[in-house]
């Protein structure tokens, strides 16, 4: 899994996005074995060739979370 796709929850829990079509995101729980430089080794997760979400993960996250602009920032 490219390091990149991991995101982490506030208690640490790892996770990313899968596309399993265009514009359809969605939340996916992981586990890390280990790290080998920029990739992340999973004890868990999806499929090897899943589709994953690299750049933008972390927008997404925001949205699906109800994280909006903070006025003024």
């Amino acid at each position: 899994m490219p390091f990149d796709a991991i995101l982490y929850d506030s208690d640490g829990s790892a996770y990313i996005y899968t596309s399993p079509e265009p514009l359809v995101f969605v939340y996916t729980p992981v586990t890390i074995d280990y790290l080998a430089g920029n990739v992340a080794v999973l004890s868990a997760g999806p499929p090897a060739a899943t589709n994953v979400v690299t750049v933008g993960a972390i927008e997404l996250s925001g949205v699906e979370k109800g994280v909006n602009d903070i006025e003024g920032a």
